[in-house]
């Protein structure tokens, strides 16, 4: 039977009417939250972080300036480049008679000015060797951690931003260049994990590109930084959670542990909302927030100095996060750069970077290209005659029983 669409309609309609009646206090908390911006305490702020940085429940970053400021967008250079990188995976499918999984890198380069140029291409590598398959321990080999699910995705992130190296490298010298990323640049998901699988794909992997894009970066104009589409992050808005919280110390669970969820004080002043729905009031088109920088433990511990700092910009058609290594944001020039081009990109195509949907186009994996996947490795070990099977289940999915 398939869904039941009469049922789910009325489900439906019960969450709409449910959401419209949160709206109004949700727009409160709103103003609520741009009101604190005003009238942000910036030093009581931090003494407060400070002596509450162990018992917090919720991620909050530090501050580099006013987060009421904004700042206009700069000129674009008469010549520039962008490189964007993008990926896409097929992940291990236990359904199949060969483990094995693929990443497809997608690369753009735009040049704009007295030289016009562009060049898209994309990489798919495939990684079936059994020692490509997992994460072994150092000390101990026996140690071992499959790469597929969550873990493959930040496999994939350490390609795509090794992608981006390798192709900012060709690039003119003397012409500023920045190169972007889809998502964060911090590696989300790996706290939880044993150390050796940190230290392979952050410290050995990530870390090890972002060191070489800092020392590419001293020697040009060069800048790279991430940008993030309908950002869901929360961190400056938890920061006026902190500064709404009434307790000199803001021990969550020892405070308010026992009091219910939208009962508590921050939670009443401006919980539940998000950083964009605060910069929306506050950032007039092309309008970049002020930088902030990311407190997560994983930047912390495992990114050895390269700090992770972010701001928020109105692109005109959404506000969207852009995040920095540290060694951008402390440089104006490159934190212009970085402004600049990243809102006439949006400009240029539909609220979005152009140079990142491109190169979406590129790394996309779409249902056919799987299925395709799929029958080419069946026929590859056909040919060579290695036994082909499948799960009675995933069998079933391909026929009609009645």
């Amino acid at each position: 039977m398939s869904l039941d669409l009469t049922i789910t309609a009325l489900q439906i309609d019960s969450m709409a009417a449910e959401l419209k009646n949160r709206n109004n206090d949700k727009f409160r908390r709103i103003d609520t939250a741009v009101e604190t911006v005003g009238n942000f305490d910036l030093d009581a702020y931090q003494a407060k972080h400070e002596e509450s940085r162990s018992t917090l429940l919720w991620n909050v970053p530090s501050f580099t300036g006013d987060p009421k400021e904004s700042f206009t967008v700069p000129p674009i250079p008469d010549d520039f480049c962008i490189v964007a990188v993008d990926g896409s995976h097929i992940d291990i499918d236990r359904h199949l008679s060969a483990r094995c999984f693929l990443i497809n890198t997608g690369t753009v380069y735009l040049r704009y000015g007295s030289e016009p140029d562009a060049e898209l291409s994309n990489q798919p590598r495939l990684y079936a060797d059994e020692d490509e398959l997992v994460i072994k321990g150092n000390v101990t080999p026996f140690r071992q951690v499959n790469i597929d699910g969550a873990l493959l995705g930040a496999k994939r992130a350490v390609e795509e931003i090794k992608a981006l190296v390798h192709a900012l490298h060709k690039t003119p010298k003397d012409v500023p260049t920045v190169g972007l990323v889809d998502g964060t640049l911090v590696m989300f998901g790996l706290r939880n994990y044993d150390d050796f699988v940190v230290r392979e794909l952050v410290d050995n992997g990530f870390v090890s590109a972002l060191e070489e894009l800092r020392e590419m970066a001293s020697q040009r104009q060069l800048a790279v930084a991430s940008y993030i589409s309908l950002p869901r992050s929360q961190e400056v808005a938890n920061a006026l959670r902190l500064q709404a919280c009434p307790f000199d110390v803001a021990s969550c669970d020892q405070n308010c542990g026992q009091i219910p969820a939208r009962e508590r004080a921050c939670d009443q002043a401006v919980g539940g909302i998000m950083d964009r729905e605060i910069f929306l009031k506050l950032l007039d088109k092309g309008q970049r927030s002020s930088v902030f920088v990311s407190n997560n433990i994983i930047v912390s511990k495992n990114y050895q100095g390269h700090g992770i700092h972010f701001f928020y910009v109105n692109t005109g058609e959404e506000i969207g996060r852009v995040e920095v290594p540290s060694w951008i944001a402390e440089n104006e020039d490159s934190l212009d750069l970085v402004h600049s081009l990243i809102v006439d990109q949006c400009q240029r195509g539909p609220g979005y970077p152009v140079a990142l949907m491109e190169a979406h186009e590129q790394a996309v994996v779409t249902g056919v290209d799987r299925r395709y996947f799929v029958e080419l490795v069946e026929q590859a070990l056909f040919d060579q005659h290695l036994p082909t099977f499948s799960s009675e289940k995933n069998i079933s999915k391909r026929q009609k029983w009645i």
